[in-house]
């Protein structure tokens, strides 16, 4: 059966299905050791929350990916496009349809731009734009080739662009409609302190209290969606000394912590506290709500160096560091920053509703509506390609050239064949993750791996 899965997808020839299972187990065991000692009962759901879908079986394996793109002896096709410079550029690491979201400038500008960077690092550029294609074919297979075909498109354009020495501002309101949507949900939700009431609302006695217990309910397969929880002195002290170390000069004391369990998939087992902060002053109205979340190494691949691997000294820094040259702005998050406390590395970021993330599923209804919703799908592609070429082209690579100046002369007079190649392993790559999920979805795998 397992192998029938295979066929349809792929031939099921060379490695067999067995083959692939261990490789997968294998991978698996690797990412999840650490949280399978620490909180057993959380790895085991985040597993199982990765086995719903295709989706969410592609967002808990970017490291499958990574080792299957570049392990020596890879498995997955290759690419003609790349060369040594063009393998040292500053990748989001993750790009997918649900890695991007909404952010409000220090002048108050809202846009979209990608918001997750617990997986950037230094690689060949054409593996972040397959993992983005195989994003958008998995996340709305009705139109799989063409979505991927005009995200490629728009990756080529826009870096054609950048060469010239234009730069693109970030993505605002009145480029998609779904984006705009999403901008001024998250301009109301922000503007009225949707988050910080959430997780802790003002009483009849004028004082925040924690709503704790289950915010959305628990999963019909256990999965905790959205749960906040109280914390161990343990984690008390190491929240205090990670505010302390971080020191924000426009916040004051700590007011609350909780515990947050559900955000995520490869994050999903993660400590992530959400912290109430004082503001200018002691007043409700000016709390401040901050997310202070474990951060891990990127993405590592045996039998090469990280491809994380550069002069940060921690995880966390360095996914605030690339955070800043990876997007349109710098100051999309004014108030991030990074400690080192109780041997964890963590990261600070606001958490009010201010930034709000995207669903694939939206994309998805999009490209199984009528006409004019089909248009909007393959709009929202060309953005996502354009916003992958502006964050590799602007940044520095790990060399210190900008990324164009090492991208662009690969792709100058070839860029129809550089967009059959990159749909064609994009698509490739999709087949191979639907073809994963479909082999281990009824597999009880935190068993597995933990023999």
């Amino acid at each position: 059966m397992k192998c029938a899965a295979l066929v349809v997808l792929l031939g099921c020839a060379s490695p067999t299905a067995a083959d692939r299972e261990q490789r997968i187990l294998t991978a698996l065991s690797d990412d999840n050791w650490l949280w399978g000692v620490r909180d057993p009962e959380l790895a085991r759901l985040k597993l199982v929350k990765m086995q719903r879908g295709p989706y969410e079986w592609f967002r808990g394996t970017a490291s499958l990916f990574w080792r299957d793109v570049m392990e020596p002896g890879a498995v997955r096709p290759t690419t003609a496009f790349g060369d040594a410079a063009s393998s040292r550029v500053l990748l989001v690491g993750d790009p997918h349809v649900e890695n991007a979201g909404t952010y409000r400038a220090s002048d108050g500008t809202m846009f979209v731009d990608w918001n997750d960077f617990d997986a950037t690092g230094y690689g060949p550029f054409t593996g972040d734009l397959r993992r983005l294609g195989a994003s958008l074919a998995i996340a709305a297979p009705a139109m799989a080739d063409p979505l991927v075909q005009r995200a490629m498109t728009s990756y080529a354009q826009t870096m054609a662009l950048l060469a010239t020495g234009a730069r693109p501002g970030p993505i605002v309101r009145g480029r998609a409609e779904l984006f705009d949507d999403e901008l001024d949900k998250a301009r109301t939700r922000g503007e009225s302190l949707f988050a910080i009431d959430e997780l802790a609302p003002v009483g009849s006695d004028g004082v925040r209290a924690l709503a704790l217990g289950d915010l959305e309910p628990v999963a019909a397969d256990g999965v905790f969606e959205d749960r906040l929880t109280t914390i161990s002195a343990e984690h008390a002290d190491w929240i205090d000394r990670a505010v302390a170390q971080w020191a924000h000069p426009e916040l004051g004391a700590i007011k609350l912590r909780a515990r947050r369990i559900g955000p995520g998939v490869s994050s999903y087992a993660a400590y992530r506290w959400n912290v109430v902060l004082e503001g200018a002053t002691s007043a409700t109205d000016d709390d401040r709500v901050v997310e202070i979340k474990e951060t891990r190494e990127g993405v590592i691949i045996r039998g090469l160096p990280r491809l994380s691997a550069a002069p940060w000294d921690s995880p966390a820094a360095r996914s605030v560091d690339t955070q800043r040259r990876l997007q349109a702005r710098g100051d999309a998050d004014a108030i991030l920053g990074s400690a080192l406390v109780g041997g964890l590395s963590v990261k600070i970021r606001d958490r009010e509703a201010f930034q709000r993330g995207i669903n694939y599923d939206d994309v998805a209804a999009l490209a199984e509506g009528n006409a004019t919703e089909q248009a909007q799908a393959l709009e929202l592609a060309a953005i996502y390609g354009e916003m992958l070429a502006r964050a590799h082209g602007l940044a520095r690579t790990e060399d210190g050239s900008l990324g164009v100046d090492v991208i662009a002369p690969l792709l100058a007079n070839r860029d129809t064949e550089f967009i059959d190649d990159t749909t064609s392993l994009a698509l490739a790559d999709a087949a191979q993750i639907t073809a994963d999920h479909a082999l281990m979805k009824d597999l009880d795998l935190f068993a597995e791996i933990a023999q």
